[in-house]
């Protein structure tokens, strides 16, 4: 896999995301109608429907391949500009994406407020192969006007779990007291170098090593929205550009 250049400078683990300026069709009802959103998903997982829910003030949104069949629970279809809902993309390409990484293997993590993912092999074996060390990406999606336009980013951050060999997660207390493996998983990690010393460039060999081909790989994703509405992903990460003294 060819790998960008990047010119010597200060990078943020930050990447633009490109979509597509247009209007999308999309189901719609008062919210009015469902003072308690947890029904009408239990409705939707019921009936095995692959349909989203978003409430955008007194709206609800429903979206996806089978929305058109909520036409029975009161909702109407609906031309909406996506750039109208900026809060609404960015749940849109955090889904997107989610599902993107699940089709091709990666497992969800565990934690609240954030979309973490692993690779399905593990990315190394410690204690004699008694651990495994799976390679995982924390992912939130943000957005923010630049000149009054409209810019969406994606926050890539590595992160690891550790596992033992029925699958079990370790943590480091563990791994230290029972497996005296924490300087192995630390070298794995990269933020240990060969000779036992503290890896100075960690973050920079992240960025490079690690979240740099993630972002290549899954550069482009389908929004779920049950229409062909792709989305993609510079592969170049968002600069620092420092100002000149005066």
């Amino acid at each position: 896999m060819s790998r960008p250049y990047l010119e010597a400078g200060i990078y943020l683990n930050l990447f633009e995301v490109k979509v597509p300026n247009l209007y999308v069709t999309i189901f719609t009802a008062p919210a009015s109608n469902f003072p308690n959103l947890c029904d009408l998903r239990s409705y939707i997982a019921q009936e095995n429907l692959g349909v989203r829910l978003y409430q955008s003030g007194a709206r609800v949104f429903a979206y996806g391949k089978d929305a058109h069949q909520l036409a029975s629970q009161g909702f109407q279809q609906q031309m909406v500009y996506l750039f109208d809902y900026p809060k609404w993309c960015t749940r849109l390409i955090t889904e997107g994406l989610n599902d993107h990484l699940k089709e091709r293997g990666y497992r969800q993590g565990h934690g609240k407020g954030r979309v973490t993912l692993y690779e399905p092999q593990p990315y190394g074996n410690v204690a004699n192969g008694e651990l495994k060390v799976f390679r995982g990406y924390d992912l939130r999606v943000i957005h923010l006007y630049q000149q009054s336009r409209l810019i969406f980013g994606l926050i890539v951050d590595i992160c690891w779990e550790v596992q033992d060999v029925n699958g079990k997660r370790i943590n480091m207390e563990e791994i230290a007291q029972k497996y005296n493996a924490v300087l192995e998983v630390a070298k794995i990690q990269e933020e240990i170098l060969p000779n036992n010393q503290i890896n100075p460039e960690v973050s920079k060999l992240r960025l490079q090593d690690h979240i740099l081909p993630f972002v290549i790989s899954n550069r482009e994703f389908v929004l779920p929205l049950g229409q062909d509405v792709k989305v993609t992903l510079e592969e170049i990460p968002v600069q620092i550009i420092l100002g000149e003294s005066l």
